[in-house]
């Protein structure tokens, strides 16, 4: 009896063994050294530049058995404590280590780069002749880049949206800038955006001599769980109207007398803008966006203000009127105004996020077709009989030589456009559009935290240039961009 007694205590003691064994200790002490993402952004953080150091780094993190896949060596980051005084005064307490995907916590590091986290929290002199001695004044020797608190932390900012400039994460957003104001209005899924310029066919700001203000609709949720987060709806639909807009004519005593001048027209009587972006139901990322703007009235002949619209001279009277029209001999034509008239595009887009866990780097490739049409119109003075005012008149009707520009070959069809958007310490993005067989390219980069931008497009024509275009165009704006 005493013999089974003592082999029943035995299994007991091992059976309970075998439970603690069970426990996973290492998912508990990393739980209790972590920390919430939106605490991270108030703590130091710094990005290690120091080639040798983000060797040693690197080569820790393979030996430890991460994956090599999942490392970084140009992304090492480093989270630390607080200072109770001033930074120099002692060393920092690492918390955290970053390379790439990968981390270390302060448990982890003490076990594994004890060493290694000597030099990098300023401990020990890294470089010089006295490396590896402690110092008396605790100052980082090594290249690295301060990460301002404001910045949030990696992994707040490696959210997976569309686009930066209009986030689909937060409850309220407002966009600023001298291309375009945008509104992003609750929970509803509403924005709404106004804009100058008609970038789709290559004429961004005042180029084109239109603006107009849209309202973006959502009409139907993404119920797709792996995707709904970063593409939220399936349909978006796009309605408002366009408008002729007078800036870039005559700035010669504006702040912006440096932008170059225009001499293409907006549509009298304004435009419909529609549109629609559907995603598709078994792959979210792909889609076809479609988008038009149709003037609403077919304008003839008609009076404008002087100074109102851009034309080019009528070199030699190429332009003439029509003998049997009644204006002939006696109105002379002066100049030729070109109106931008319908445009539109039908394009394939592929969403692609580089990295789906952790999505700091985002690509955008669209490709279809697009349609731009320009008209000549004619441009000239009457008189009253007492010669004492003027009356100045556009018109293509009866008039000899006027042309129209639209679409007559390959190249002004295509449309492609690329773009590129890194979401890391430093958002930035830049893209690249061929349309109407111009180059479009586009970049912003970050001025002061995550709300003050500095926005650049560039436009060049890759064809012979029409009367009203011109060979290069260039504009900078800053953007103000809050969030809610």
């Amino acid at each position: 009896m005493k013999r089974f007694f003592t082999a029943l205590i035995a299994a007991l003691m091992a059976l309970g063994f075998a439970r603690v064994q069970a426990i996973d200790y290492t998912n508990i002490v990393n739980d209790l050294t972590s920390i919430d993402p939106e605490i991270m952004k108030y703590f130091p953080r710094w990005k290690i530049c120091e080639p040798d150091l983000q060797i040693q780094v690197y080569r820790t993190f393979v030996l430890l058995g991460y994956e090599k896949s999942r490392l970084n060596m140009q992304q090492i980051l480093v989270l630390a404590s607080p200072l109770d005084d001033e930074p120099g005064f002692k060393p920092y307490d690492i918390l955290l280590i970053s390379c790439g995907e990968a981390s270390m916590n302060s448990v982890e590091i003490e076990a594994n780069m004890a060493s290694l986290s000597e030099y990098i929290n300023g401990y020990k002199f890294y470089s010089g002749a006295r490396r590896g001695e402690a110092k008396d004044f605790y100052m980082r020797d090594y290249c690295y880049e301060e990460i301002k608190p404001e910045i949030p932390a990696s992994s707040s900012q490696a959210t997976a949206i569309m686009s930066y400039l209009e986030p689909t994460n937060v409850t309220h957003a407002f966009t600023l800038s001298l291309f375009e104001q945008s509104l992003k209005i609750g929970n509803s899924g509403f924005w709404l955006k106004s804009s100058i310029g008609t970038d789709e066919v290559g004429y961004h700001f005042w180029q084109s001599g239109e603006a107009r203000v849209i309202l973006k609709r959502p009409l139907y949720e993404n119920t797709e769980t792996r995707t709904r987060d970063r593409i939220p709806y399936l349909i978006n639909t796009y309605i408002g109207g366009g408008y002729r807009v007078t800036s870039g004519l005559d700035d010669n005593k504006s702040v912006l007398s440096w932008v170059t001048g225009r001499n293409l027209n907006g549509s009298p009587g304004g435009k419909l803008v529609a549109g629609l972006d559907f995603h598709m139901p078994f792959h979210p990322e792909f889609g076809i966006h479609f988008n038009t703007e149709l003037p609403l009235t077919n304008v003839t002949t008609e009076s404008i203000d002087k100074g109102a619209y851009g034309y080019t001279p009528n070199v030699n009277n190429k332009v003439n009127f029509d003998r049997n029209d009644k204006r002939f001999g006696k109105y002379s034509i002066t100049g030729v105004a070109p109106i931008m008239k319908a445009t539109g595009q039908v394009t394939l887009f592929y969403h692609w996020w580089l990295n789906e866990a952790s999505p700091e780097n985002y690509i955008r490739f669209d490709f279809g077709m697009s349609y731009a049409e320009v008209d000549e119109y004619a441009v000239y003075d009457t008189t009253d009989p007492k010669g004492l005012s003027s009356v100045r008149f556009i018109s293509n009707e009866n008039i000899l030589n006027l042309k129209t520009y639209k679409p007559n070959e390959v190249g002004d069809w295509l449309y492609l456009k690329a773009e590129y958007r890194n979401q890391s310490a430093f958002p930035f993005g830049i893209s690249f559009q061929y349309s109407n067989q111009i180059l479009l390219g586009r970049v912003y980069i970050p001025l002061l935290g995550q709300w003050f931008y500095l926005e650049g497009k560039y436009a060049t024509p890759l064809r012979g240039l029409r009367p009203y275009e011109r060979a290069n165009f260039f504009m900078i704006s800053p953007v103000l961009r809050f969030t809610i």
